[in-house]
């Protein structure tokens, strides 16, 4: 049997070994095999060209340390089972043009600082916010804000953002949910109102018409582990960095991995869920006029106050719920006043606990009931990995700075600082999980050069990426400026940093001890310094990180490196910031800071 192309028609060849009976019959067969096949074909062919109609969502996330990019792919995933398409942005990689054009948004945002976008939020917040912005009109939208109340500008970026999208004609879909520390309840709350809803919202459109298949960026692996499900990990080693006679206690942790099936990357940092200290407990205890036996019923079940204090609750720093009650129970109206003055508020709470409070204002007769209402869960602290688990197999460091002060005729103590160093001993484990950072990274690219500024333990994240570079044999030049107060004292991680130099993986040391003179230097200083070359390796493809103190360090390291590419690029300041914004955009200007 041969096909005619033209007619795509079965028909039998002249030379066919067959009688004409038998020839006839096999014609008459495949000719109505044939017209079968046709019907069919014509039955299925709508069914095949149809267009399975779709209803896409696009998620940005302004995130600092990862939980807003956390959040926005657990929302894409719930996305599906509401019958949407998801596309998951990093705010930076949003172009807001098109981003107006989409009928369904969801905004998952963190506040960074005293009231301030996320670094990766920053563009595209100065884009919506100018006046030539874009029409939102049809856009049907929400936004998740993430945040902690202990500050004033409390998910203020979040409410920003929710207020903006209103302001250029958005379609609010369901009110703007502000999560404190603890967001994972109120969180997924807001998906499950949220994205039923928004489904039913705008066109549904044909499959090629969708703006993205469902995506999420992130190219980490996602922990085993969580805040409802931590990993108990062994504590392998604890030793201090820092000499006898130095005005800081740093610690330096090892913590095993063995068995637990967990992954992490260089940059990422891992959350220690700590408890109260038992000195801090007793005197609660005292200045609430109670035992530690009294049962209260918490989360739903009888415990003692004892066992709430110790392992539930923040009762060190106080809750503006407790500050109000205290204002509003006392007959000195001084804390009252205050309460809506922010600055004076600070400086009357600086070195102030909870203990202290309640001792200043003995007239609230606070009972433990009261109290125990009145915090907020005891929170997981987050600490930058100083280790690359590609040198380190089943292993993750830490590097923490203990606080301690003496304030009010009392003993001051960092809540998980000083639970590693004095509560948790060698050979028992510790309740934690990881958090990825998706952006503050080691490049991909390994000939790409990196800049880091680490001063104090913002040394810890450059560690790991020193390590990680040695582990995979990139080949890119590595710079680190470093300090502290004092080299004699406080050059933790000496040894390692000289043998990184001497064996080449360290190509360039700055370090600026602040007080081993009589005029301090710091490292934006030494940034200053060596301006020129600095400016050289930005220019051939040079990462910038910063890691440490936000208020101050931070800042003045930003200012710093702007001064740097005004002078060394011959650019006016607005140039300069230019220049800066577009490192960030390209992700190789990151910070780590707290």
């Amino acid at each position: 049997m041969k096909l005619d192309n033209t007619q795509k028609v079965p028909y039998l060849p002249e030379d066919i070994p067959f009688n004409s009976e038998q020839t006839q019959w096999l014609g008459g067969f495949l000719a109505g095999l044939h017209t079968k096949l046709l019907v069919q074909e014509e039955n299925q062919a709508p069914a095949q060209s149809q267009q399975v109609a779709v209803r896409p969502i696009t998620i940005i996330y302004g995130s600092q340390t990862g939980n807003a990019e956390s959040v926005a792919e657990t929302a894409a995933e719930q996305a599906k089972s509401a019958g949407l398409t998801p596309t998951v942005l990093d705010m930076d990689d949003a172009d807001l043009n098109q981003l107006a054009q989409n009928e369904r948004l969801l905004v998952v945002t963190s506040t960074y600082g005293e009231g301030e976008m996320p670094d990766n939020a920053q563009n595209l917040w100065d884009a919506i916010s100018a006046d030539d912005a874009p029409s939102f009109a049809n856009t049907h939208y929400s936004v998740l804000a993430l945040g902690d109340t202990n500050y004033d500008d409390f998910c203020l970026a979040g409410i920003q953002w929710d207020e903006r999208l209103e302001e250029l004609g958005g379609q609010r879909v369901t009110t703007r949910v502000d999560c404190d520390i603890d967001f994972d309840t109120p969180a997924s709350e807001w998906m499950d109102a949220t994205l039923p809803e928004i489904a039913q919202r705008g066109n549904a459109g044909p499959a090629d018409a969708a703006s993205q298949p469902a995506t999420t960026s992130s190219k980490k692996n996602k922990p085993k582990h969580n805040r409802q499900n931590p990993l108990s990990a062994e504590l392998l080693t604890k030793k201090c960095l820092t000499s006898d006679g130095s005005s800081k206690e740093t610690l330096h942790y090892e913590f095993s991995l063995a068995g637990s099936g967990e992954h992490y990357e260089a940059g990422d940092a891992l959350n220690i869920i700590p408890i109260n200290r038992e000195d801090l407990v007793t005197d609660l205890i005292a200045r609430l006029n109670s035992s530690p036996d009294a049962e209260i019923n918490f989360d739903n079940q009888p415990l003692t106050l004892h066992t709430i204090l110790k392992e539930h609750l923040e009762i060190r720093l106080p809750s503006k719920e407790f500050l109000a009650h205290l204002a509003g129970h006392s007959n000195d109206k001084s804390l009252a006043l205050m309460l809506n003055d922010t600055e004076k508020l600070n400086d009357y709470l600086w070195g102030k606990d909870t203990v202290d409070l309640l001792g200043l204002f003995p007239d609230t007769a606070m009972t433990a009931e009261e109290f125990v209402g009145l915090c907020k869960p005891l929170a997981p602290r987050a600490y930058s990995i100083s280790s690359s688990i590609n040198y380190h197999p089943e292993e993750v460091h830490l590097t923490i700075g203990n606080v301690r002060y003496e304030s009010h005729g009392r003993d001051h103590n960092g809540v998980c600082s000083t639970f590693l160093s004095d509560i948790a001993d060698e050979g028992q484990t510790v309740k934690c999980y990881f958090a990825p950072n998706k952006h503050f990274a080691v490049p991909e690219n390994h000939d790409a050069p990196m800049i880091m500024v680490g001063p104090g333990t913002g040394i810890a994240p450059f560690r790991a990426f020193l390590e990680e570079r040695k582990a995979t044999g990139a080949n890119g030049d590595n710079w680190l400026f470093f300090g502290d107060r004092n080299r004699d004292t406080d050059f933790i991680y000496q040894d390692e940093i000289e043998q990184m130099q001497q064996d080449g993986l360290l190509t360039r040391l700055d370090l600026a001890f602040s007080r081993d003179q009589a005029e301090k230097v710091y490292v934006q200083d030494r940034m200053e310094e060596n301006g020129k070359e600095l400016f050289e390796w930005l220019e051939r493809g040079g990462y910038f990180f910063i890691c440490g103190d936000a208020f101050r360090m931070a800042k003045d390291v930003d200012k710093a490196l702007h001064r740097v590419i005004e002078q060394h690029g011959s650019m006016s300041a607005e140039a300069a910031e230019s220049y800066v914004n577009d490192l960030k955009k390209q992700k190789r200007y990151v910070r780590d800071v707290y």
